[in-house]
């Protein structure tokens, strides 16, 4: 996730109509969780917590294990965050599969490497 969110903030500082991570990125991205059935919403402020610390340029991992387990619930609901994320990432870029493509490029040049 914080990839993906730093991905998204730097892809946005050339641009004149960026989005600001606080105000407007982790709004859109929390607003569209309820179009997800399974989205548990007492794990909304978990995971809008992971997204600032994202935006601040922490580790995701890190401060997310500081509060124990992870459980399935709340696991499904970090699913669907990325999900949107690389949504937006895509929208925004004007390049779906963006984000698939990076993927693709990173593990195919990890592989390169290890040949």
């Amino acid at each position: 996730m914080g990839v993906l969110t730093g991905y998204l903030i730097a892809e946005q500082e050339e641009s004149v109509d960026r989005l600001d991570p606080l105000s407007d990125l982790i709004p859109a991205v929390i607003r569209k969780l309820p179009t997800f059935e399974m989205a548990d919403p007492a794990q909304v402020p978990m995971v809008t917590g992971v997204l600032m610390a994202a935006a601040m340029g922490m580790d995701t991992v890190a401060w997310r294990d500081r509060f124990g387990q992870i459980s399935p619930k709340e696991a499904l609901v970090h699913t669907f965050v990325l999900w949107l994320l690389v949504d937006l990432i895509g929208s925004l870029t004007e390049r779906p599969g963006t984000i698939d493509r990076l993927m693709r490029e990173t593990f195919d040049s990890m592989t390169a490497e290890h040949s």
